[in-house]
C-alpha cells in the first residue's frame, strides 16, 4: 500500500516537472528582440520551400524548417510603396493612402503619397513598448519623404547600393544594436529587384532571354540568402528573437504578357513567402495554409508581445492559428489593390481590385475610365491564373466582388498626404535603371 502511495506521488511530481517544463518552453523572454527581413520583389515560388526546383535558398529553407511558414501569403499591392506601407501599417493602400511610389515623369517632376503621421506603424509601437529602433533599406521608396522613417531612432536609406551597403551599415552597428535589451530591426534588401546582377557561382547564362533573366534573377536569391545567413550568425538571431523574412511583392516574367511589377495582381506579383522563427522551441516546422497577408505582421507581433493596441488595423493576429486555433480564418475575404496615374500624366487613373476567398480570386480592372475588365480564378486548379472561369461563375464573382466594394466604402480611411519634389537628371539616371521613370 504504501508503495503505491509512492509511486502515484512519484508520478505526480514527474507530471507538474513535465506541465512546468512545456509552459518554460512556450513562455517568451520579457527581452525578446523583433527582426523584420523584407527580400523586394521576391515572389514565392522561387523559393525552394515553396516548390522551386532550384535551391535558391539554402539558408533560408534551413530556417523554415525550424520556423512556421505560410503557404498561401498575399500582398497588399504588387509595389514597394503602397506594399510596404500596408506592412508598416496593417491597413490597405487605400486607408493610409500610399497608391503611388518613386515614379518620375519626363519633367523631372515625382508626386508621392507618405504614411499619416497619424499612424502609429510597427516601428512606433515597438518603440512606445520599450524597444530600441533600427532600419536599414536599399530601395528609395523607403524614404522619409514617404513617412517610413516615423519611430527609428537609427534609420539609414541606400538607394539600390545592394547588399554591401546594407551589410556594412549592420556591421558597424552590431555592438550597439547587440548591446540593448530590446531592440527592433528592420532590413530591407533590394537585391533581388531589377537590374538583375549575374551573381557567380549561381548564374549560368541563357540562351533565351526570358530564361536569361530567370537564372539572373535566380542568382540574386541565392545571393542574398548567403548575406541574410551571415547577418543571422552575427547577431545570433537564434535566441531571443522574434525572426520575420516576407517580401513586399513578387515579380512577373511574361507569365501574363508582361514583366516586372506593379502592373497586375496576378499571383507572379502578389503571392510572397512569409516565415516566422520563433525563440521557443516548440513553436517551429510547421506549415500553415489559410490565406493571409503580409499586413498580419504587425497585430501578430502584437499579440506575440502581448500588446494592446487601440489602433485601426485590417490585418489579423495569426497567433492562433500559429497555436493550433484557425477558428474562422478560412472564411476571411483578402484584398489587394493597385492604382496607376496615366503615362501621359493626364489625369486618367486605372484600379486593379483584387478578392481572395478561399481557393478563389476575382480581380476587376478599371482601364482609365475607359474600360473594364473582370476575372476570376479557381487558384487550386489553376495556380498560374491562366483560365479565366468569370462567364461560367458571376455569382461568386459579383460576391467577391460586392466583399471589396462594403469593405472600401465603409472602412476607416485618412487624409493623403502628398509631397512634390523636383529631381536633378542624375537622380533620374538612377530611377531609370531601376524602371521607375515613365
Amino acid at each position: 500500500m504504501r508503495t503505491n502511495k509512492w509511486i502515484l506521488i512519484t508520478a505526480l511530481a514527474a507530471a507538474a516537472v513535465s506541465l512546468f517544463t512545456l509552459q518554460q518552453g512556450c513562455k517568451k523572454s520579457p527581452e525578446t528582440h523583433v527582426v523584420l527581413i523584407v527580400l523586394d520583389t521576391l515572389r514565392a515560388d522561387h523559393l525552394p520551400f515553396y516548390g522551386y526546383e532550384k535551391n535558391t535558398a539554402p539558408f533560408l529553407s534551413e530556417l523554415a524548417s525550424q520556423s512556421i511558414v505560410f503557404g498561401n501569403v498575399f500582398s497588399a499591392s504588387s509595389w514597394t510603396a503602397p506594399a510596404s506601407a500596408s506592412i508598416f501599417t496593417s491597413l490597405y493602400p487605400f486607408q493610409h493612402g500610399v497608391t503611388t511610389g518613386f515614379i518620375a515623369s519626363k519633367y523631372l517632376k515625382v508626386e508621392l503619397n507618405r504614411i499619416p503621421g497619424e499612424i502609429k506603424t510597427i516601428t512606433e509601437v515597438l518603440k512606445e513598448n520599450g524597444y530600441k529602433t533600427y532600419g536599414v533599406a536599399d530601395n528609395v521608396n523607403i524614404c522619409e519623404e514617404e513617412g517610413f522613417t516615423q519611430g527609428f531612432d537609427r534609420f539609414k536609406l541606400f538607394p539600390y547600393k545592394n547588399e554591401k551597403k546594407i551589410n556594412r551599415q549592420l556591421e558597424e552597428w552590431v555592438k550597439e544594436i547587440k548591446a540593448q535589451k530590446k531592440y527592433f530591426l528592420y532590413i530591407h534588401y533590394n537585391d533581388c529587384h531589377h537590374p538583375y546582377h549575374p551573381r557567380k557561382p549561381w548564374y549560368k547564362p541563357q540562351k533565351k532571354k526570358r530564361r536569361d533573366l530567370i537564372a539572373r534573377y535566380d542568382s540574386e536569391i541565392n545571393y542574398v540568402d548567403t548575406k541574410i545567413k551571415k547577418m543571422y550568425e552575427l547577431f545570433g538571431w537564434d535566441k531571443n528573437t522574434l525572426l520575420i523574412v516576407t517580401s513586399d511583392h513578387g515579380e512577373e516574367f511574361w507569365e501574363h504578357k508582361g514583366k516586372r511589377h506593379g502592373q497586375t495582381l496576378y499571383s507572379e506579383v502578389i503571392r510572397v513567402p512569409l516565415l516566422i522563427y520563433f525563440p521557443e522551441k516548440d513553436r517551429g516546422h510547421k506549415r500553415i495554409m489559410i490565406n493571409v497577408s503580409n499586413m498580419d505582421i504587425l497585430p501578430t507581433v502584437r499579440g506575440y508581445l502581448d500588446i494592446e493596441s487601440k489602433e485601426v488595423e485590417a490585418g489579423i493576429n495569426l497567433m492562433p492559428a500559429i497555436d493550433g486555433n484557425e477558428n474562422n480564418m478560412h472564411e476571411r475575404y483578402i484584398f489587394s489593390h493597385l492604382f496607376r496615374y496615366s503615362r501621359y500624366h493626364d489625369g486618367k487613373k486605372k484600379f486593379h481590385k483584387a478578392t481572395i476567398f478561399k481557393d478563389w480570386k476575382y480581380i476587376f480592372v478599371d482601364e482609365f475610365q475607359k474600360s473594364f475588365r473582370r476575372e476570376l480564378y479557381n487558384m487550386r486548379e489553376d495556380p498560374r491564373e491562366k483560365s479565366n472561369v468569370y462567364k461560367k461563375n458571376e455569382t461568386l464573382a459579383k460576391l467577391l466582388f460586392s466583399k471589396f466594394a462594403a469593405f472600401e466604402k465603409n472602412c476607416e480611411k485618412f487624409d493623403q498626404e502628398i509631397k512634390r519634389l523636383k529631381l536633378d537628371k542624375k537622380k533620374m539616371e538612377e530611377l531609370k535603371t531601376l524602371g521607375y521613370v515613365k
